[in-house]
């Protein structure tokens, strides 16, 4: 199954979901997968870093266009070993986790990006995966689903509370 959890752009999907790592971690559940972290302190961002789930590396991903070669996605190059240690981060994960994803976006709704690496983890049925779309995107990315994956989208909580994310996932990672 796939939950999405949806929100608007800097509405604070990532530190929500920094949220629900800690407590699914603090119930034995440990997630894998990474989330997308701003790198630096400026605004706007200089770019994005992964944090990865499963070793609590951060790896650069995204940085201000014109500052790499790589794919473009908005204000964004898209750093070559970014791009794939999030297919290597997605590739290795454990199918008994639940596997989160932070986010998926306009190149990914083009068969690119993470999405090639994505695709077959999201095809098998027994996976329990977490990805973070923009509000702005889903009614495309739920044109994207095969009919037979099951999906659930849960809109960004006002309340922030961790809890109410984590009974919309799956039973397995529930509380």
């Amino acid at each position: 199954m796939i939950t999405i959890l949806t929100g608007p752009v800097g509405g604070g999907k990532t530190t929500f979901l920094k949220a629900v790592v800690g407590r699914l971690a603090a119930l034995g559940r440990p997630p894998d997968g990474y989330l997308s972290e701003r790198a630096g302190d400026g605004r706007p961002a200089p770019g994005y870093d992964l944090l990865d789930l499963r070793t609590g590396r951060r790896i650069p991903f995204l940085r201000i266009a014109g500052a790499a070669d790589g794919l473009r996605t908005g204000a964004f190059d898209v750093l070559p070993g970014g791009l794939a240690a999030a297919a290597d981060i997605i590739g290795r994960s454990d199918p008994s986790r639940l596997l989160i994803i932070d986010e998926l976006g306009r190149l990914e709704l083009g068969g690119r990006g993470v999405w090639p690496a994505a695709a077959p983890v999201f095809a098998d049925a027994r996976r329990s995966c977490l990805v973070v779309v923009r509000d702005t995107l889903m009614e495309d990315f739920q044109k994207r689903w095969p009919a037979r994956i099951a999906v659930a989208a849960v809109p960004l909580p006002p309340s922030r509370d961790p809890e109410i994310l984590i009974r919309a996932l799956p039973a397995g990672n529930r509380l």
